[in-house]
């Protein structure tokens, strides 16, 4: 039986006694056994910028090629694990929280521009002494990979782009919330708010028990002055609007643009734009799917990149 699983089945009965401390640690253990099975260990890294890193990086094939994944707005490192679930062995992967997520440093402080965080990877790949890798990276995810690609050609040896931001068409349902309310529902503010995160964000949801999205919700909604001032950030950073700008067209690694068509965030008329501007481009489109491909279809996403790192991947 799937471990994940079977750890909910063995708490299920303890947890409706509604003890806060029981759920945060049926919590951290089916994500512990998640990583587990992805082959994937937490790290700690400070680099010279004196950015405190947590990451997830796989236990062995250190003789395999490097992926560096990079998570969206609001996510974390977490969003990859079944992902990499699906790879494990083939490549070695390193998958970071960005600045201002997950348990890397946090602060109103920091600049959160595409540029900004690019530099900040580059350094600690620079850390790990990791001197060429693949990026794939979702949603703002993408623009940073974007950045990267720009930043550190010589690095980047292909680029992934998972319903990615950098020409940010915005649906039009996307774009009436935003300028009909007065809140952004990719900030939650309490718990239950994060169910309609989650709505927006996905269209095939994998089974999420409700108390984790109680504990995932707590954590985003504390956060939420920081996604405050990432999200000020954005819209007024260049990295996010790169359209007719001609900067996609100086990019010469090979790219696969992955796809969710029912993506109620960033619409599918993006994966044609991308194709025309990049020069070595394809493109994938998963039909039923929304804005997150690898958590909602983990296997189908992992099969499409196994195939594209391969070919990616320069001669050694």
């Amino acid at each position: 039986m799937h471990t994940f699983k079977l750890s909910l089945l063995l708490v299920s009965t303890l947890l409706l006694s509604g003890c806060d401390g029981l759920a945060k640690w049926a919590y951290e253990t089916g994500l512990g056994l998640e990583k587990s099975r992805a082959g994937l260990t937490d790290h700690t890294v400070e680099t010279a910028d004196g950015i405190q890193w947590h990451l997830l990086r796989s236990e062995g094939q250190q003789d395999k090629p490097v992926v560096l994944l990079i998570h969206g707005f609001g996510a974390d490192s977490s969003n990859w694990v079944r992902f990499v679930n699906e790879l494990e062995g083939d490549f070695h992967f390193v998958v970071p929280d960005l600045p201002g997520h997950g348990e890397t440093t946090r602060t109103t402080t920091l600049d959160y521009t595409m540029a900004a965080q690019a530099e900040r990877l580059v350094n600690l790949m620079e850390t790990l002494e990791i001197p060429a890798y693949h990026v794939a990276g979702n949603s703002m995810g993408g623009a940073i990979t974007l950045a990267l690609a720009q930043a550190a050609p010589q690095r980047v040896l292909s680029m992934g782009l998972v319903d990615s931001a950098g020409l940010t068409r915005q649906t039009e349902e996307f774009k009436a919330i935003l300028a009909s309310s007065d809140s952004n529902p990719l900030i939650p503010r309490s718990p239950e708010q994060f169910h309609t995160t989650l709505k927006w964000a996905m269209e095939d949801a994998p089974y999420i028990p409700e108390f984790f999205i109680d504990i995932m919700g707590a954590k985003k909604a504390e956060n939420a002055p920081v996604a405050d001032k990432i999200w000020q950030d954005m819209d007024t950073d260049p990295g996010m609007s790169l359209e007719g700008t001609g900067t996609l067209t100086t990019l010469n690694q090979p790219a696969l643009i992955l796809w969710g068509r029912e993506d109620r965030l960033l619409g599918v008329d993006n994966v044609e734009a991308f194709l025309e501007a990049l020069p070595r481009a394809r493109a994938v489109i998963l039909d039923g799917i929304g804005h997150v491909p690898m958590a909602e279809a983990p296997t189908k996403s992992a099969d499409a990149f196994r195939v594209f790192w391969r070919e990616a991947q320069p001669e050694s």
